[in-house]
């Protein structure tokens, strides 16, 4: 079995068993702790080579890859993203775990202020700036709690993300904080 199978037999399984975990005890801190530490012991085992199969995400040079993908919702996903800009601030319509393979990431976590009845518009306010290294991990709340932008620092960031729900059942919201614009689309944009 190649390094890809592999991978992807390891993915399938802890997206299997986060799926079951969710259902059995629930989307506690505990769960998503255990959560993010299955996804972290993963993470030590990803060969990051090729990105030929990896596809543009959010239009600003990231690339994402879906490893696995559980019938309920949860998804995998191996993401890079570049330094020499960020991703546009924006969400994935769902709570998730960022952990880092490789490189340093500067991640945004941005607050919306408004309550989100002008489907156009948002008020949002920078909440958090935090700089992650290899085997750190980032949690993101339900939305609009998930809304954030990164970055890598010095070069690439790889990043392993299990999301609770699928981020890409419905289009991402990208959001221009200084016209307070917001606009959807989908993530390969």
């Amino acid at each position: 079995m190649d390094d890809d199978a592999k991978l992807a037999t390891k993915a399938e399984a802890l997206v299997a068993w986060a799926s079951d975990l969710l259902v059995t005890v629930g989307r506690t801190i505990d769960t998503r702790q255990a959560i993010a530490d299955a996804v972290r012991r993963l993470g030590t085992e990803v060969f990051l080579g090729d990105e030929t199969a990896l596809s543009s995400l959010h239009g600003a040079g990231a690339a994402a890859a879906v490893l696995a993908r559980a019938i309920d919702g949860p998804v995998l996903m191996l993401a890079r993203f570049p330094s020499d800009a960020p991703t546009p601030v924006h969400n994935h319509n769902s709570w998730g775990i960022v952990c880092v393979l490789r490189g340093r990431d500067r991640y945004l976590k941005w607050d919306r202020l408004d309550d989100g009845s002008d489907p156009d518009h948002a008020r949002l306010a920078l909440a958090q700036e935090v700089e992650l290294g290899v085997g750190d991990v980032a949690f993101l709340e339900e939305p609009p709690g998930d809304i954030h932008s990164q970055q890598g620092i010095g070069g690439p960031v790889w990043e392993l993300v299990f999301f609770g729900r699928d981020p890409d059942a419905a289009p991402r919201a990208y959001f221009e904080p200084d016209a307070g614009t917001v606009t959807y689309a989908s993530s390969a944009r």
